[in-house]
Formats: structure tokens, sequence, C-alpha cells
């Protein structure tokens, strides 16, 4: 894969937003629901360009199934969240069983309330893998990302196809989104395969192998490395900002992954304007990694803080995963080895 064409600015779950401004999403259970309690993670990102103050999350339960609400009162399943700033994302612990007659899969709802109102749905599935369908009309579970240079960084596009008329815009961060209505990252599509007809939020899209076309813009589909991983290799993700290069931002993260399950983080800032050019070096950090079976990635520093983001990897034309070097996306970042070989 050509670093031109790939090297992008550098970062579910189930649901997206159902508001402007408010993303709730929930890492789903890949495995039957047990009757001892498994551990997800509920994430509400605010999407807007304001801090956000006053929101509730709550999770509903299924018939025959047992919810805790990290950080909740005993015997509630609803708990406030922390002001949010512009951007940001808060983690939010869950912890589900069945009973003995309970169900092994299905779905939990997730709701985010302000001042009464609603602003966020979604939902949080157990006993259920992230795949694709059978129906060949439907491309749910299959994943597209491309890239594209502007005067100010490199563009990135997501498409991750979350049902069978449902399609997810945004980038997937640290879990998969599940789409339970349109909204402002959730577009309908439609896809005819014996025609090879595909129309995406109303405009025609085109869909060869593993390459899809959408509004001049192209997007290669990636796959899903399988649980326990483990590579040696370098990548890099690379961008900037601003008007370059008169008043520009640069930003570089490089992840040095090895064969024994440790990574090695360095990344590098800096910026160039009328008056003063800077950067900014951090320390190099440690710690270990690990593929998990819903199609994340988790980094876990040596200070004790982790990173968890969805990741995926080329496909070859076959179905095969290309090698890690070759591109992977990481919370919808694009990441490649790009040193001399």
């Amino acid at each position: 894969m050509a670093v031109a064409t790939a090297l992008a600015a550098g970062p579910a779950a189930t649901a997206s937003a159902a508001g402007p401004s408010v993303q709730v999403s929930a890492t789903p259970i890949a495995k039957p629901l047990a009757t001892k309690a498994t551990k997800a993670t509920v994430a509400v990102r605010n999407a807007g360009k304001g801090t956000i103050r006053g929101l509730t999350l709550t999770v509903s339960p299924a018939k025959g199934v047992t919810v805790t609400v990290s950080g909740a009162e005993k015997g509630r399943r609803s708990r406030k969240l922390r002001s949010l700033r512009a951007g940001r994302t808060v983690r939010i612990g869950v912890a589900v069983r069945r009973t003995s007659k309970g169900p092994k899969s299905g779905s939990l709802g997730l709701k985010v309330v302000r001042k009464g109102r609603t602003v966020a749905r979604g939902k949080l599935a157990f006993g259920v893998k992230p795949g694709q369908s059978t129906d060949p009309n439907s491309l749910a579970g299959r994943y597209f990302w491309g890239s594209t240079y502007t005067v100010s960084g490199i563009q990135q596009h997501t498409l991750y196809f979350t049902g069978s008329n449902l399609v997810f815009t945004s980038d997937a961060e640290s879990a998969w989104p599940t789409c339970t209505a349109v909204t402002d990252t959730c577009k309908s599509y439609s896809y005819d395969a014996a025609k090879k007809q595909l129309t995406i939020d109303g405009q025609p899209a085109t869909l060869e192998g593993r390459k899809l076309t959408l509004d001049g813009d192209a997007y290669l589909e990636f796959g899903y490395p399988p649980a326990g991983a483990r590579w040696d290799t370098q990548v890099t993700y690379s961008n900037s900002s601003g008007i370059c290069p008169l008043s520009c931002s640069y930003y570089t993260e490089n992840l040095t992954f090895r064969p024994d399950g440790t990574f090695i983080r360095d990344a590098v800032a800096s910026g160039s304007g009328p008056i003063v050019d800077w950067a900014s070096i951090p320390p190099n950090s440690k710690g270990t990694y690990e593929v998990r079976a819903d199609h994340t990635l988790r980094l876990a520093f040596a200070d004790g803080s982790e990173r968890i983001e969805t990741i995926g990897l080329y496909l070859n034309d076959d179905g095969s995963l290309q090698a890690a070097g070759e591109g992977m996306v990481l919370g919808g970042d694009g990441y490649f080895d790009i040193r001399d070989k």
C-alpha cells in the first residue's frame, strides 16, 4: 500500500448518537452470556463543539438479565456523568449476567438523557460477534476506510456497515458501533448484490471487490486480526492541521509491536507560525498489547493507564489479512510501516 495514499492523521460498542452532539457506544460481549458477571464498557462521547453538562446514562436490561452500572447507586441502573468537553469521551464499566433461565444472546438498551430529553440511544449486544451477514444484500459487519489529502491535513473516511440498512460514517473509536436509527453519523443504505447496485445516504456508490467508491472518495476494505495476534513491526500515524505551511501543527506517533506482546510508543508534536516555531517530544512509553475477541486493541501502559481502540487490517482480494505493517486502522486513524526497507 503506497504511503502517499494511506498515511493518515492520527486517533463500540453499540450505537451511535441519536442527537447532534452526543454519541453512546458499548463494547459488544462476543461470548454467550453466562450466569457469572461479564464486564463491558459503555462510552459516551461529546461530538459537539462545547462542554456538555448534566448527562445521565441509563442501561435498560432484558428479561432474565441483571445489570450493574459502575458508579450508580446500589440497585439502580442509571448514573450521572461528569461534564464533557468537546471531543472528550467518558467510559463506564457495566457488569452483565443472566439468570439460570435468562437469554444467552440479545441486547440491552442504552440511553443518555439531558434535562429530561433523550440525546442518545444505543444497544449493548451480548452473545453476538461482530461479523458479516449471511444475507447477500446486506453488508453488515464490513468495514471500509480511506483518506484524502487537503490543504489542512489528511482527512480520513470510515464506512462501517452495522446492519442490513444502516452504515456508521464516523470514526469507530474504542468500540464498534451499532446504528439503531438514521442520525448525523448513521446513514441509510441499500444494496442489491445481484445487480451490483449500492446507495448510501441517497448517493450512488460502487463496490468492486475490496474497494468502495462514494462521492469521489475511495475506501478499501479492512478485516479483523484474530484474538491474541502478535506482530514484529513499527507503524506510524502522522498528520497536520492548519494552513500549511504558513501556520501549521504536525503530529506523529510511532508504535513498535514486539512478538512477546510488548510495545513502545513515541510521539512528537511540532508547529510553525509567523512568530515562533515549537516542538514537544514527550518521553517514550512502554507496556503490553492485546488483540481482543471483540476486534479491539488494548494497550496497557506501564504506568497503569490503558488505551482501547478498534482495529482493522487491510484485506487481500481473497479475504486474507495483509501484514500489519501494510496498514492498520486504530480508532479510525491510519498507521503504516514507513521505514526504509
